[in-house]
């Protein structure tokens, strides 16, 4: 059973992140739990248009975090792209950072189907973050 003190310490974990970073990219919800399955965790979405500004968003992220990993995720309907990074917080909070994009072939290739994932090198987000449009 999770009691109150778990959230309110994953809260202020987040919370000790964010103010440590007061500059970072905007964010548009952030979700905290507790389960059996992912542990103690919270879940940033980031509030980005564009993929310039969502993959810099991400790689601000990934510098500030632990334990490193990136994917790309075309949900069912196949019009739009999730790119997501995620590691731990200092305290070793799992945090998993996302933002949505249009699905574009000639950016995301072909290859990515709906419902379809892949990892996602931080290299590949620098090109984004650039305004290098190239397939994943």
């Amino acid at each position: 059973m999770n009691n109150p003190d778990v959230f309110v310490r994953l809260l202020g974990s987040v919370r000790e992140h964010l103010a440590a970073f007061p500059d970072g990219p905007a964010i548009a919800s952030v979700r905290i739990g507790s389960d059996s399955i992912s542990g103690e965790h919270a879940v940033v979405q980031l509030h980005a248009l564009e993929l310039p500004a969502l993959a810099a968003g991400l790689l601000e992220w990934a510098d500030s975090i632990i334990g490193v990993s990136a994917e790309v995720w075309r949900p069912a309907t196949g019009t739009s792209v999730h790119l997501t990074v995620t590691g731990r917080l200092p305290d070793s909070t799992l945090v998993e950072i996302y933002g949505g994009v249009p699905y574009s072939v000639d950016v995301f290739s072909a290859d990515l189907q709906p419902d379809g994932r892949q990892s996602l090198g931080l290299s590949v987000l620098r090109s984004w973050a650039s305004g290098a449009a190239v397939a994943a």
